[in-house]
């Protein structure tokens, strides 16, 4: 199976979730700023990630990395169980909408769009709304993974979506913090990391 990439993208969700899977898979790189690209995705609008397994062609963050978990029998990452599932939709939900939303809309009016385009009115709104996301999230109990004893998906989109939030010059509490180094920690989150922004 084939992924295709960008360097520090969202698709470093979907190598993270490969790697803590132990799936093997090739990546692709695609230049999404470049107006003629040596590569390119097949995503409708040419983003990434995408997955291409074995022609079957899948993007959505969230919906590729389910279909790994379901590739792979007896994984925790995105268990089976009717309550322990819905747990970790609802932190995935959590984290691409109420968190995800703000911080996005943060990262390019403050880095990513051209200055004529930056809006500094959207920038308040956007660093408010994901403070709010961030403190709901600091007043679970963190002291291992966001759905309890186990690292699932939520954790994979919760924490890159933090890391996104801490680039913007967010403050993190301790507890948040010390969450996000266990993440980091994690020798599938190295891994990811390496290859996705190689």
């Amino acid at each position: 199976m084939k992924i295709y990439t960008y360097p520090r993208s969202r698709s470093l969700r979907v190598i993270w979730t490969l790697e803590e899977l132990n799936l093997q898979y090739t990546t692709e790189g695609v230049d999404l700023m470049s107006a003629t690209p040596g590569s390119y995705s097949p995503h409708p609008q040419h983003k990434v990630p995408v997955l291409d397994d074995d022609g079957f062609i899948l993007f959505e963050t969230s919906a590729i990395c389910k279909y790994l978990c379901s590739s792979v029998p007896s994984q925790d990452l995105y268990p089976s169980g009717l309550t322990e599932q819905a747990i970790v939709e609802q932190w995935m939900s959590f984290a691409l909408t109420d968190l995800e939303s703000p911080v996005w809309a943060l990262l390019k009016h403050q880095a990513l769009l051209p200055e004529a385009l930056k809006v500094k009115e959207v920038v308040a709104v956007a660093k408010g709304e994901a403070l709010r996301a961030i403190e709901c999230i600091d007043r679970q109990n963190l002291t291992k993974w966001i759905t309890g004893e186990k690292f699932t998906l939520a954790d994979i989109f919760v924490a890159h979506n933090l890391l996104w939030a801490k680039a913007c010059g967010l403050r993190l509490s301790e507890q948040i913090e010390a969450y996000l180094l266990r993440c980091q920690k994690r020798q599938a989150y190295r891994r990811a990391l390496l290859r996705n922004n190689a």
